[in-house]
């Protein structure tokens, strides 16, 4: 096999983003939950029918501005409150720790410098509300109650659809909005899920957090049509199904996320289990490429073909074989393999890390995860 690599001060750069994974309690027979997924417009997507969970970038002036901070503290938000929000490991992604543990006290004394874990947390509600009008928040009476679920903010159409232009050209409304309806965005109810980054050949890549969170009825939708086509409420198990059948195109996060929750079809077990699980953090998932004959090869963290440094890769690695040929030459699997479009299988065979869920398989031959 070769490899090629690049120096660290030529490795490409990965834009910060935020999703949220929104799981509610009504789906169709047979199945338990739904979650929130949305058809991109053809001018935003990489590809016809790209499918994906509501989020986006995070805007530093707006998710990043200290205003935030100021506003909490006027609205009676305790600092405990908000540093429950954070978690210290040395084991934490670049992406949720970049300036290092000493970060979190210099923050709370009016610094810059915040905390990813609340920043991006902002991002991911203010993209939901700027997608699809759904405002994820909590009033004065509320914001010190322990809450298993969010809830979505009543508010009139024209005023909706007036605020939701607003933060979609200007991120910063969104506290300015936040501040007129006298609520702060529910930080609280998001769950840490997961994280994903690009492969190092993919030119503008993104590193992204993925957050869970539960509201015990489907909110109503203002879809912004120039970013989104469609929003769908369907059980994991149908998306993928539409994927295989081509009604609607997924990437490789989305598809592994939504397989780790067909392990898991009920509700109420759902929410207990990722209300838990988000104390263990997560690990940055960054596939390392491998070109075989009949198709590609993505190794994770903990197989035997992850490198330790895979933000160095930025070119697929070339292996001869076939991609059971380079399946075969390992003992440890944490990888995911593809010979065509919709054609996508997961292979695992290791223990799972932050105590998370093994990607299940569909029982349809023909459709494999």
């Amino acid at each position: 096999m070769q490899a090629s690599g690049s120096t660290a001060n030529s490795s490409p750069r990965w834009r910060l983003s935020a999703s949220l994974i929104i799981v509610t309690p009504e789906a169709a027979a047979g199945e338990d939950y739904n979650v929130l997924m949305l058809k991109r417009t053809d001018a935003t997507a990489m590809a016809t029918n790209q499918t994906v969970f509501p989020g986006g970038l995070l805007e530093v002036e707006a998710d990043e501005s200290v205003a935030w901070l100021q506003y909490f503290e006027e609205f009676g938000v305790f600092q405990a409150s908000l540093r429950g929000l954070v978690l210290i490991s040395e084991q934490r992604p670049t992406i949720l720790a970049p300036q290092g543990t000493g970060c979190y006290d210099r923050f709370f004394k009016r610094s810059k410098i915040w905390a990813r874990e609340i920043t991006l947390r902002l991002a991911a509600l203010r993209e939901c509300f700027e997608e699809v009008g759904v405002l994820l928040c909590r009033n004065r009476a509320q914001v010190h109650q322990t809450a298993a679920f969010a809830q979505a903010a009543q508010l009139d159409a024209d005023f909706l659809k007036t605020w939701q232009a607003r933060v979609h050209s200007n991120p910063s409304d969104f506290l300015a909005l936040c501040r007129h309806l006298e609520v702060v965005p529910d930080l609280w109810a998001l769950h840490e899920w997961s994280a994903w980054a690009s492969p190092a050949f993919v030119k503008n890549g993104y590193e992204t957090v993925f957050y869970m969170v539960f509201l015990q009825s489907q909110p109503s939708l203002l879809i912004e049509p120039t970013e989104v086509k469609e929003g769908l409420w369907r059980s994991p198990l149908e998306l993928l199904r539409l994927h295989q059948n081509q009604e609607l195109f997924l990437l490789p996060p989305q598809i592994y996320e939504l397989g780790r929750l067909c392990s898991i079809n009920d509700f109420q077990k759902l929410c207990h289990f990722a209300s838990q699980r988000g104390q263990l953090g997560c690990t940055m998932f960054m596939p390392v490429g491998y070109v075989c004959s009949d198709g590609m090869v993505f190794a994770l963290p903990g197989d035997d073909l992850y490198v330790p440094e895979p933000h160095l890769v930025t070119k697929p690695i070339e292996f001869s074989g076939t991609v059971a040929e380079l399946n075969g030459r390992s003992k440890h699997l944490h990888r995911y393999e593809s010979t065509t479009a919709t054609d996508f299988q997961i292979h695992i065979n290791i223990p799972t890390l932050n105590g998370h869920l093994v990607p299940k398989q569909l029982p349809n031959e023909k459709c494999k995860l």
